[in-house]
């Protein structure tokens, strides 16, 4: 069986890469082709293609500056699709390409099976879609149990499964009580976000510690490749007081 997966940022590819270990499990042959990042590379094998650096983008501007870049794409990923026949689609994530891909892929190959993991969270911004939705996808994998009504109430299938980072969690009870100085930074999983929005995040804290001198910070990376991104910044503070109090 011969499954191809579709993922554009770094977060879907962690995600995509954790799939595509379960799904081994189950079944040891599995072929997964598709595009992705290096995680699901390192688990499909070397015909899976790595094109994360490119395909992850942030604004409008990006998009269009980048938009035959796109298009290329797009009609690439068609192509491959057919060539490698594959039994079952997989979308993660990336609304803004693999709904189109869907709604395209659902005209050229009426039976191609097409199945989205993490879906767009329409029901925050665009409720009107998942009823189109239900023309092109046969199935969705919700990461929230509220999803799974939404869905079936316009007759397209779905499942919760759970949410992907609470797997890598550890399953323990929490003893120790909650530091109230302590303030987590989510600056995002896109190379281009987290340049842009690292800076002003650090700046911040920088100018809170000016009033609360006890407070401490936590940055989270999406990938050891945004941690070491972001380390020069951090490390920049080390020459006065606050660089302690910034951890990555």
């Amino acid at each position: 069986m011969t499954i191809y997966f579709v993922a554009g940022e770094v977060s879907a590819d962690n995600h995509g890469a954790a799939l595509m270990r379960c799904l081994r499990e189950l079944d040891s042959e599995l072929q997964f082709v598709g595009r992705g990042g290096p995680q699901m590379r390192e688990v499909a094998g070397e015909q899976f293609k790595n094109w994360i650096a490119d395909a992850a983008v942030l604004g409008l501007w990006e998009v269009l500056r980048k938009y035959g870049y796109f298009r290329e794409q797009f009609h690439e990923t068609l192509r491959e699709i057919r060539e490698s026949k594959p039994d079952a689609v997989v979308l993660i994530d990336y609304p803004g390409f693999n709904l189109r891909l869907a709604r395209t892929l659902r005209r050229q190959a009426p039976r191609q099976k097409i199945i989205y993991y993490i879906s767009p969270q329409v029901w925050a911004w665009d409720r009107g879609r998942i009823k189109r939705m239900a023309h092109f996808i046969d199935l969705v994998l919700c990461i929230f149990p509220f999803e799974v009504d939404l869905y079936n109430q316009v007759g397209l299938r779905a499942l919760f499964v759970g949410h992907p980072m609470i797997e890598r969690l550890p399953d323990r009870k929490i003893e120790t009580q909650r530091d109230p100085n302590l303030i987590g930074l989510f600056p995002g999983s896109r190379s281009r976000e987290v340049r842009k929005i690292v800076p002003i995040m650090l700046e911040t804290a920088r100018e809170l510690r000016k009033h609360n001198r006890n407070l401490r910070f936590e940055v989270a990376a999406a990938s050891k490749q945004l941690a070491r991104e972001m380390k020069p910044a951090v490390d920049a503070l080390d020459q006065s007081q606050d660089g302690e109090a910034i951890q990555i």
